[in-house]
């Protein structure tokens, strides 16, 4: 009875999510990013490849995992919130996954509640960014390590390793690495593994990953790839003046602050008596907090990365408190009823168009007064994405961050816009004119049409 009573619950709270996440789909765009990656998506798509020519800030892992959905569900902005919806879906199934090997599958109906109570992770789960991904791609890690703990069979092992791979070569993410390692070194503590066989799956993960990056990675160009990320982030975090961001962001979340808090505190007490999952969650979480603290630049989005275990972690101690598991089922009930509710509620009154009226009143604009291989240059690259007038490849990404650590200079700007002379340039959000002699380079500009004092769009006057 209980079983079926697990069940039911189970597939009423997937149901609710899968039919909210469908109906958010076009939700509207509240981060510039959604529309810089879509923006390169479609340059990809015309045949400019990634970081070759296409400038790409995100790691092939994004493209790999992402990409596919985007040409299969229609190339938009809706495809690739499907595909990372559908991720994130996954690793829902990955968190019930690892609460029945660990069997504690009420466990995992409390994590997948909790989750959709924290805004930083329904937020990504249909927002246009690798931060889901990674989380996903370490949960699917994670359980396949755990069921290669009780059975050693090596595929578990090296699907586990494949993963991570995937995760770091999503947005070099490192985040599990530590809990990865402490999994085969606990295992050499318990004598369960020989040491030769502990150093042959060091061999294997090695073997794993290197044919990960030649097959995989390999083919977008290294130069190009450390051209795009490496030196973008260097630059970026050498530019950052920023302290102490976490601690602002978790201030304004609540219900992530307490968990956080919860988890430190309970796990002060309990650690010693933790069990083997335990300890593994509590180190990916506690890597994740000390590594966010000096973390640079660190945006709000980037929070789902500590999101996910310590709402892992918080669930599996508060399990380990209840003795009387029916009042701990009861509690995990009173979750799903709030969570689900919350999940209803935001998507009764959350708006269905992708875009506003003054950029809706742009994109259409840009149509009138342009051809479809028209070249357009905007910092509100969602103008781009959804007119499908693209910029030079080289400016697919004009981000505060590029700016800002002059990742792209002016000098640089009034080339590319030399050379491709694009029929539009559009500022709107201000990052182009934040950049030093914007305005000079505009001579052969004119006014079209103004939305405000900062959100113009200019057209090519000469040739």
């Amino acid at each position: 009875m209980k079983g079926k009573i697990f069940l039911i619950l189970t597939l009423i709270f997937l149901s609710v999510v899968f039919f909210t996440q469908f109906k958010l789909i076009n939700k509207p765009v509240v981060d510039n990013d959604e529309g810089i990656y879509l923006t390169s998506f479609l340059l990809v798509d015309k045949g400019y490849p990634a970081y070759k020519k296409t400038y790409f800030s995100q790691p092939p892992g994004f493209l790999l995992s992402v990409y596919p959905g985007f040409v299969l569900f229609g190339k938009t902005l809706s495809a690739t919130r499907l595909t990372v919806g559908l991720w994130s879906f996954i690793g829902l199934l990955a968190i019930l996954w690892i609460s029945f090997e660990l069997k504690s599958k009420w466990t995992g109906l409390l994590v997948i509640s909790l989750l959709f109570l924290i805004p930083p992770y329904y937020n990504q789960t249909l927002t246009f960014q690798s931060d889901i991904l990674i989380t996903t791609f370490s949960l699917i890690s994670l359980a396949t390590l755990i069921r290669f703990r009780k059975n050693y069979y090596l595929p578990w092992f090296i699907i586990s390793t494949i993963f991570l791979n995937l995760a770091f070569w999503t947005k070099f993410d490192i985040t599990f690495f530590p809990s990865f390692i402490l999994v085969l070194f606990l295992l050499f503590k318990e004598k369960k593994i020989l040491t030769k066989n502990i150093i042959n799956l060091f061999l294997i993960f090695f073997a794993v990953s290197l044919g990960f990056f030649v097959i995989l990675i390999l083919p977008f160009g290294i130069k190009e790839v450390f051209n795009n990320l490496i030196l973008l982030r260097f630059q970026a975090a050498s530019s950052s003046t920023a302290s102490f961001l976490l601690f602002d962001y978790l201030k304004k979340d609540i219900v992530l602050l307490v968990i956080i808090l919860g988890s430190l505190i309970l796990s002060y007490f309990k650690i010693n008596k933790s069990s083997f999952s335990q300890k593994i969650i509590f180190l990916w979480s506690i890597f994740v907090l000390i590594l966010f603290i000096f973390y640079r630049p660190l945006f709000p989005h980037h929070l789902v990365i500590l999101t996910v275990p310590m709402v892992l972690l918080f669930s599996q101690l508060i399990d380990s408190l209840f003795s009387n598991k029916k009042l701990f089922q009861f509690i995990v009930l009173i979750m799903v009823i709030i969570s689900l509710s919350n999940r209803i509620y935001a998507m009764a009154n959350t708006s269905t168009k992708i875009i506003n009226d003054q950029q809706q009143s742009a994109v259409d604009t840009i149509k009138k007064y342009t051809h479809p291989n028209d070249v357009v240059v905007s910092d509100e690259e969602i103008l781009n994405g959804l007119s499908g007038r693209l910029p030079p490849p080289e400016l697919s990404d004009i981000s505060y961050v590029r700016i800002k650590s002059n990742n792209l200079s002016p000098e640089n700007f009034k080339k590319i816009i030399n050379t491709y002379k694009p029929k539009l340039i559009i500022p709107w959000n201000g990052r182009l004119e934040s950049m030093k002699n914007f305005k000079e380079n505009l001579t052969v500009y004119k006014i079209l049409t103004s939305f405000s004092s900062t959100k113009n769009i200019y057209i090519r006057i000469s040739q």
